[in-house]
Order: C-alpha cells, then structure tokens, then sequence
C-alpha cells in the first residue's frame, strides 16, 4: 500500500505568493514522479520542459476535489484534479484521477493530462503510471490536516 502525504507550501511568483499543497507519494513529490513519466511523450513531441510542469492546488481546492469521488457529476469522466500548471492559472494544464474507495483503500486511477487526453492528437498515456492505493483511515487523517 502507498503512502500519502500532503505539505503545505508557499508558492512565490513575483509579487504574488499563495499557499499550495504539496502531494507526496512513498516521500516522493508526485510532481518529479510525472515529470520522469512524462519525460519521453513529451519528448517525443518536441517540448521536453513540459513534462512535469504542474504545480500543487491551493490546500482548500485539492481537499474539495480529493473528496470528489466517483459520485461526483461535476467532475469530467468522474475524474478529479489533483495538480494544475505552474503558471497559476486553473485548468491550463491540469491533471487529473479517478477517485474510489474500495474495500477501506482509496485508489487513484485513470490518470490523464487534461490536454494530452485520449482524443488529443497527442495523447499521453498513463496505463502505466499508478495505481496508488492508499490506507482509507490514513488518507482521511491527511486531508484532514488540509480541510479549511
């Protein structure tokens, strides 16, 4: 079973500073863990300094979303985001999970890069990133410490 941990962090750009969460999965920034992923499609497509250009959601919008679980109609393909672009602006670059609770485990699935989605002419494919399966009472106890 996986490990969660979510930190808090500012984010600086400029003038401007905000707080966001950081995700690790087993200690490991969920964001060097897409950028090594994410390193060769990218690549592949002649932009290798996007990969892994995300950044955490702010710790009140990453709570709301990580407790959008399959149930949720709001959320595209019952899909949810847990990381945006590092530019700041929502939904430039989202990534996004599938959220279930089975069997006292929740289990991230079905990654996707919003724009690099199955119908995209230059699709990403995670099949081979995750699953991450996480301990229901401790994943609970993590987004506790984020709840506003």
């Amino acid at each position: 079973m996986n490990k969660l941990q979510i930190k808090i962090h500012k984010s600086t750009d400029g003038e401007l500073s905000r707080s966001v969460a950081k995700i690790l999965i087993d200690g490991i920034d969920l964001i060097e863990l897409l950028n090594e992923f994410e390193k060769p499609f990218a690549t592949k497509e002649g932009s290798p300094s996007i990969a892994g250009q995300y950044e955490g959601l702010s710790p009140t919008t990453l709570h709301k979303n990580l407790l959008n679980l399959t149930d949720n109609s709001n959320s595209k393909d019952n899909k949810s985001d847990i990381l945006d672009c590092d530019c700041g602006v929502w939904g430039c670059w989202a990534f996004m999970t599938k959220i279930e609770i089975i069997d006292e485990k929740v289990i991230w699935t079905d990654f996707e890069q919003l724009h690099r989605g199955k119908e995209s002419h230059t699709h990403w494919d995670y099949s081979q990133f995750g699953p991450f399966e996480f301990d229901e009472t401790e994943y609970n106890h993590e987004l506790e410490k984020i709840k506003n």
